[in-house]
């Protein structure tokens, strides 16, 4: 097979398509050739997934499951993760890891010199068998040739990264790369292709990885190869250099709203009254809820509204609802005033001008709005004419479906398990700031470890009505809210709590303040551990407690540069345990990855630290199902991560810590836009106002 290899490329015609080597997915997890790293990192803003079946172990290199995944974080910083399962050679138990890795290149030095980068591998872990640290420096010649040389300090028995380590690629076509390598103790030969971009959506690629040959003995026993896929993260890129087509979109859509009214553009009656009628008559077809248009003076016209429609994004129901105002008020107002509201609560303001903001539109002018979260007291101010309004949304139930899962990863019982169920969450707006919502959990499937009486049957998901709140709102001046809820959490605990949330003006800064008391309805009964004597006192597990007491305050810092933020989390958890959590989170588009540590401990217990990496993405199409009676839709915002314990002597499994118990009806998600409605964030995003009116409705 490996002969076969060669002979082909062998054949590869003489003339060649020279490209850039590309970073690719080692077989370690981190980017670089076979085994080495490279200086060149995964690029910004892609995810790679690679399955493998390359591991690693104390006795050497072995035929077993290896799953590796990778993101380009930024320019310079990438990380990585993998997850292995060693398969006992003889049938036996097969135990597995769980490592994360990070590489930092070095800014500032000139591309056509070289490129330098710094990198760990199994960052803090323990009982590894990945650890290891580098530099390494790599460079381009001859437009197709990447070079790299290297340094590191290992514990592989194996002596990989071990010493000086060098490596070379030759990239003839962008679909296939030949790799050769010294990793400081063997050397391997290897090969990686590619699907062209143009073959799937998105810009999504498969990749194969192949060793073709090694002077390792035990990698010469069997074929070792990678599967992978390269995924952008951002599918929602918006096009910043077709104002042709956007303006031929304007004109496709001013067409048809006209034709749908049964009047001509050229022959619209042009009266303010006539015009104010005619934006209500579009927002309401479009889907927004609670309308009300009126002239805050002879040059302003003044709207509020309720967004329901474009919940992905409230970026997009805002785009839309500025593209009407600027497409359809032209004749006797020169600006604007929009109020969003959320259970009849402004939570922004915007205001501009309609012939700016056309500009903007058509001729990729820049976006010039004032915009503001200081609402307090906005509502029908200064108004000359009688509000007209449409869409009530009073008593319409909202659902949010989406799946629910409580899973264990790369634990001493297996390399994956899971409890997967459908969740459903129904809220009922009532009166201004005030809704009760429910959420039902349908248990649907689980691996054989969460089944009843197994290891993790304590954590399995189970069918039934387990959340059920009264929540009420207010809007308090400098842009701070406040929201009290009552009710039912996790099936048993009665609780009452309190959230308060402030935002800077540009929207950089915000901190929320959550307190709260939950009480059990229930004495759990107390639990021994297996196999041991009952009759003394330290076989019996620790008693929960009947009341719980949570009070967590976050600090969150967002940077419209990096389009990222950083949020700290000190207090006391719903596991009673106390310290910190530092959470990283960079946006791309609709989908974010974080990272995240936590460093907490219960009383009389030793603390536990755990680095996670994790990702959101949205759960439903960017303009949701509604209609005159209710609205279904899925999570704007669902998330998942996976944790590993560091600074300990073992990998054991270690029960959560950290948990704010924050539920889905919150002032982040609810009111503001998952933490992404501010003047700093909507003017980064600003392509995406343009976008969404030609292309999201």
């Amino acid at each position: 097979m490996k002969r076969c290899i060669l002979f082909a490329l062998a054949l590869l015609p003489a003339v060649t398509v020279t490209a850039e080597p590309e970073a690719t997915m080692s077989f370690q997890g981190y980017s670089g050739l076979i085994n080495t790293p490279t200086a060149k990192l995964f690029d910004e803003g892609t995810f790679y997934l690679q399955y493998g079946n390359q591991v690693e172990t104390r006795d050497g290199y072995r035929n077993g499951d290896n799953y590796n995944f990778g993101i380009g974080l930024w320019e310079y910083v990438e990380v990585s993760g993998r997850l292995a399962e060693y398969k006992d050679p003889n049938g036996g138990s097969s135990p597995t890891d769980l490592s994360a890795n990070i590489k930092l290149a070095m800014p500032f030095i000139p591309k056509d010199w070289f490129s330098l980068a710094f990198g760990i591998q199994d960052v803090g872990g323990a009982a590894n068998f990945f650890d290891a640290q580098y530099v390494v420096a790599s460079k381009t010649i001859f437009d197709d040739v990447n070079v790299s040389l290297g340094l590191g300090k290992s514990d592989s028995n194996q002596g990989r990264l071990d010493g000086v380590f060098a490596g070379i690629a030759w990239q003839p076509y962008e679909w296939v790369k030949l790799s050769a390598e010294y990793d400081a103790a063997d050397t391997q030969l290897g090969l990686h292709i590619s699907s062209p971009k143009s073959w799937l959506s998105s810009g999504m690629q498969l990749t194969t990885d192949l060793l073709v040959s090694s002077s390792n003995e035990a990698l010469k026993d069997d074929f070792y190869y990678g599967l992978g896929l390269t995924i952008p993260l951002d599918l929602n890129a918006t096009d910043h250099s077709s104002p042709y087509h956007e303006q031929n979109s304007n004109l496709v859509h001013t067409q048809a709203y006209s034709s749908s009214e049964g009047v001509e553009p050229d022959v619209v009656e042009r009266s303010a009254t006539a015009e104010r009628l005619r934006v209500l008559e579009l927002l309401a077809k479009e889907g927004f809820a609670a309308i009300e248009i009126a002239e805050a003076d002879y040059n302003t016209v003044y709207v509020e509204l309720e967004n329901h429609v474009y919940n992905r994004n409230q970026i997009d129901g805002l785009g839309v609802v500025l593209g009407i105002l600027s497409k359809h008020i032209q004749h006797n107002y020169s600006h604007f005033k929009l109020v969003l509201k959320e259970r009849e609560i402004p939570i922004l303001v915007v205001r501009g001008s309609l012939a700016e903001y056309d500009a903007f539109l058509t001729d990729n002018q820049p976006l010039k709005l004032d915009i503001s979260t200081d609402t307090f007291g906005v509502q029908r101010i200064n108004t000359s004419a009688d509000l007209q309004d449409a869409n009530s949304s009073w008593l319409k139930p909202r659902f949010t479906f989406w799946p629910g899962i409580v899973s264990r990863i790369g634990t001493e019982f297996g390399v994956f398990d899971a409890s997967l169920a459908l969740i459903s969450h129904l809220e009922v707006p009532l009166w201004p700031g005030a809704a009760i919502t429910a959420q039902h959990t349908k248990q649907v499937a689980e691996t054989s470890n969460f089944e009843e009486g197994e290891v993790f049957s304590d954590y399995k998901q189970t069918t039934g009505l387990n959340e059920y709140s009264f929540h009420q709102t207010f809007s308090l001046p400098y842009s701070i809210k406040n929201m009290a809820f009552v009710g039912r959490y996790r099936d048993t605990y009665n609780y009452l709590a309190n959230e308060v949330r402030w935002q800077s003006f540009a929207g950089s800064h915000k901190v929320n303040l959550l307190t709260a008391r939950y009480e059990n309805q229930i004495t759990p009964e107390r639990e021994h551990y297996d196999g041991c004597n009952i009759l003394f006192l330290r076989c019996w597990k620790k008693a929960e407690p009947q009341q719980r007491d949570v009070i967590v305050a976050k600090y969150r810092y967002y940077n419209a540069h990096f389009n990222a933020s950083a949020e700290i989390q000190l207090g006391q958890y719903w596991q009673q345990d106390k310290g910190v959590v530092v959470k990283l989170e960079r946006m791309f588009g609709d989908v974010t990855l974080n990272l995240t540590y936590k460093d907490t401990k219960v009383d009389n217990e030793e603390a536990n630290q755990f680095i996670g990496l994790g990702f959101s993405i949205p759960l439903t199409p960017r303009k949701d199902y509604n209609n005159r009676y209710f609205q279904v839709r899925g999570k704007p915002k669902w998330q998942y991560s996976v944790n590993t314990l560091v600074g300990k002597s073992h990998n054991n499994l270690t029960p959560g810590s950290g948990d704010s118990t924050q539920l889905f009806y919150n002032l982040d998600s609810t009111f503001y836009n998952n933490n992404r409605l501010s003047s700093e964030y909507i003017y980064e995003n600003s392509p995406r106002l343009r976008q969404a009116y030609y292309q999201a409705r």
